[in-house]
């Protein structure tokens, strides 16, 4: 990759956005972390990338309000005067059947998984549409690339889906632009803060009999945001050791909800 790439990443002050943000770094891009309230892990990052040789901006945005998403775009233009890449983190997720979810966490799942990407991209797009040039990856989950739902996720399952279609339309509609649109799909993932009985609870049911780590997914954005990938668009690529969403048995809450969220 050239040096002096620019890179906007959501929910980038933990989890898996934080070690996405570190590794882009690493190849040589300069970042905006973006947070939602915890400004001294933001600052963290910021450090870390900063002593990796790399500029780092932090902003601080709710990018569920289309307006802060403007505004957020807008520094980052400020900031670096371009922006190469765009990485849709951020995510929320509850287990509930439909009756017992409230009309605001629906409104909430849809609008942290779903309608922040849709903002963020039609905020940058005008941009990367100047240059003729411009990357975006969304997070989304792994499902066989199927469009099927499970239980008591139906929130989650309908943005996710929604997020594969997003990405589908986007790169056929910008692909003459010069711009490629792509979806990286997790599986389940290490956060590093999961009970060992909890872990091998999970491990049991991935083929490749471990969990992800944040690593795997990083690795998979570098490669979508690089020149080896340069005719790839329009892709959805599972990073789950082989698991799949729709194949998982009934879990409660405590059991799968840190894995699948990524807060601004």
């Amino acid at each position: 990759m050239n040096a002096k790439k620019t890179a906007i990443v959501t929910g980038s002050s933990r989890g898996i956005g934080k070690t996405i943000a570190i590794e882009l770094a690493k190849v040589g891009y300069d970042i905006i972390v973006v947070y939602f309230s915890n400004q001294d892990a933001a600052k963290e990052v910021q450090s870390i990338i900063q002593d990796n040789g790399q500029q780092c901006h932090i902003v601080q945005a709710d990018v569920t309000d289309p307006l802060s998403a403007s505004n957020l775009v807008k520094e980052a233009i400020n900031q670096f005067k371009h922006i190469d890449l765009l990485v849709n983190n951020v995510g929320d997720f509850f287990f509930k059947p439909i009756e017992e979810m409230t009309i605001s966490e629906w409104d909430h799942v849809l609008k942290s998984n779903l309608s922040s990407a849709f903002y963020l991209c039609h905020s940058i797009i005008p941009f990367m549409k100047e240059r003729k040039a411009g990357n975006i990856i969304n997070i989304g989950l792994s499902t066989n690339n199927l469009v099927r739902a499970s239980a008591n996720v139906s929130a989650y399952s309908i943005a996710k889906t929604g997020i594969a279609i997003l990405t589908s339309s986007m790169a056929e509609e910008l692909a003459e632009y010069g711009i490629r649109v792509n979806c990286v799909s997790p599986g389940l993932i290490d956060n590093g803060h999961l009970p060992e009985s909890q872990k091998t609870w999970m491990i049991e049911r991935v083929p490749m009999k471990r969990l992800g780590r944040s690593e795997d997914i990083a690795d998979a954005i570098i490669y979508l945001a690089s020149d080896k990938s340069a005719y790839v668009s329009g892709s959805n690529l599972a990073v789950s050791g082989a698991w799949d969403w729709n194949g998982r048995p009934n879990v409660n809450d405590e059991q799968v909800h840190d894995l699948f969220v990524e807060p601004a």
